[in-house]
């Protein structure tokens, strides 16, 4: 696919910063983040004449005056944002083909072409135009101040301001997470080198692959996974992220030969909803990892999927009781998750992790800039940056006219190779089909 930029320009805030708004406090949070950025790409079809362009960029320069953080800049070992209203690079596009025949059979190798990025900005959009008239907006946000609920938040704002032409109630919340989680100015090794191993693997070549799972697998997999003992009636999520992790694991073993003694789950959970009082407003990264651990039998094949969903919902539990978040609040956050790294790298030595993100229900489905919704919201792994290889496992819902989710995995050449050709998980998952257009 040949797409042409037709201009690059940066987005400031409609207003200025107020002098006591300049400073903006980082969370301990935020600074554990990998220096990776969160993208995605929103598919639109109809979407309004060309002319229109201006009042996506006037709606986005309204929409930095709330985000004021995302138009700043970060000073090098500072954990302040400098809030100086900077901005955020726009650019605009023209994608030669028209968007239906990209979405029969999406390359997904293709849509890096539809995403710009600009290192020495926090944000950067790209706005093409599809030939038909369709068009797609990808976003690019770097973690280290916002996460995928920040994200959605962003893009439905702006959104919002541009199909209604108004400023909706400021109801941003930018200092509870810098109070809850108050940031460190050092990070000790044992933490830095646990976070490596969350988030990056060594090798030589990264594969990222979509699967598709429609409204009767996913229902087959719930029925499969549940256990009238322990869960009978798993999530969506539960249920697709022990399929998932399975299957993954059998990969690895296909690969390596023999199974790793421990293998390690990682699954990031939104804190918002779950503090008491909750902060659904927060913006940041106000998340944390849901951690487990599968002892598995060197020379077995055999993995209880009802078993695996018994440890993604136990884990998961431990979040919903705000008692249990204590542990993570104040200054005693930093010496309890120091302590969870050393404990872990201890007792397991080295163990094969898989990294699970879900955004289901986060939105982004949502967003409606006055011509719909999306018809497919596509994130962007990156597959590498200064520390490695990214590993992640990205769960999201599969376009306007479907009940399905789709799960994003980026992974090692040769896991995927023998994921793509599982014949069991292929029963229930549907490698990268078309995207209908409703």
């Amino acid at each position: 696919m040949e797409t042409i930029i037709l201009s690059k320009q940066k987005v400031k805030p409609s207003k200025p910063t107020p002098p006591h708004l300049k400073n903006h406090k980082l969370c301990f949070l935020d600074q554990v983040q990998p220096p990776v950025r969160i993208k995605t790409i929103l598919f639109y079809e109809n979407t309004t004449p060309a002319q229109n362009q201006n009042n996506l960029k006037n709606a986005l320069s309204e929409t930095l005056t709330l985000f004021y953080p995302l138009a700043g800049e970060l000073k090098e070992g500072s954990t302040f944002v400098d809030c100086n209203d900077t901005g955020v690079v726009y650019v605009e596009a023209q994608a030669k083909t028209c968007l239906s025949y990209f979405l029969e059979n999406p390359d997904l190798s293709q849509l890096k072409k539809l995403m710009i990025d600009v290192e020495c900005h926090f944000v950067s959009f790209q706005v093409t135009r599809f030939e038909c008239g369709g068009m797609a907006i990808g976003a690019s946000m770097f973690h280290l101040v916002s996460d995928a609920n920040t994200m959605s938040a962003f893009l439905n704002t702006w959104a919002n301001i541009a199909r209604e032409r108004i400023m909706p109630l400021a109801s941003l919340d930018f200092t509870s997470s810098s109070l809850l989680f108050p940031p460190q100015n050092h990070l000790p090794q044992e933490l830095s080198a646990f976070l490596k191993t969350l988030f990056f693997k060594e090798g030589d070549q990264f594969l990222q692959r979509r699967f598709v799972f429609d409204s009767k697998a996913i229902a087959a997999i719930k029925l499969k996974g549940g256990s009238s003992s322990t869960v009978p009636k798993p999530t969506r999520v539960e249920a697709l992220t022990a399929l998932i992790w399975k299957h993954m694991m059998l990969a690895s073993k296909a690969v390596k030969g023999s199974s790793s003694p421990s293998c390690m789950l990682n699954h990031a959970v939104n804190l918002r909803p779950r503090l008491h009082p909750p902060l659904p407003n927060a913006s940041g990264n106000v998340v944390w990892f849901a951690t487990t651990f599968y002892e598995s039998e060197i020379t077995s094949d055999n993995i209880d999927l009802s078993h695996l969903v018994g440890l993604v919902r136990e884990v998961f539990e431990t979040f919903s009781n705000g008692e249990n978040l204590k542990e993570l609040e104040g200054d005693a956050s930093f010496t309890y998750l120091v302590n969870l790294a050393t404990d872990t790298i201890n007792s397991f030595g080295k163990v094969d992790n898989y990294m699970f993100t879900s955004w289901c229900r986060f939105g982004l489905d949502e967003v409606d800039f006055g011509w719909g919704k999306p018809i497919w919201v596509a994130p962007l792994l990156d597959p590498t940056c200064s520390l490695g290889h990214v590993q992640i496992v990205i769960l999201v819902e599969s376009g306007r006219s479907s009940d399905g989710i789709e799960a994003w995995i980026l992974r090692n050449k040769e896991e995927i190779l023998e994921l793509e050709n599982d014949e069991e998980f292929l029963q229930y998952a549907s490698p990268n089909p078309s995207i209908c257009i409703p």
